[in-house]
């Protein structure tokens, strides 16, 4: 029993640690954010083919990252693949 109380301690005790640690990695951008805020040129937050078209890797792929169809490509369906 005491060594399961010790370690909700340190656990409690080291909670607000951790939770400052999620928020500096939280405030960070994830990775291709910023390839995707170039090549989104006219900042709408989504990709057409032919924003995409300098990216080999987006635009030889486009229709197969576009989940929904629409013509667009947005982060979350290039995070979808690339994970």
């Amino acid at each position: 029993m005491k060594p399961i109380l010790i370690g909700l301690i340190a656990l409690a005790c080291s909670a607000p640690a951790l939770a400052a640690e999620g928020i500096s990695a939280a405030s960070e951008a994830p990775p291709g954010a910023q390839a995707f805020r170039d090549l989104d040129t006219n900042r709408d937050g989504r990709l057409t083919f032919s924003e995409a078209f300098p990216n080999p890797r987006l635009s030889n792929s486009f229709n197969q990252i576009d989940q929904n169809a629409d013509g667009f490509l947005t982060a979350a369906e290039i995070a979808a693949v690339v994970r």
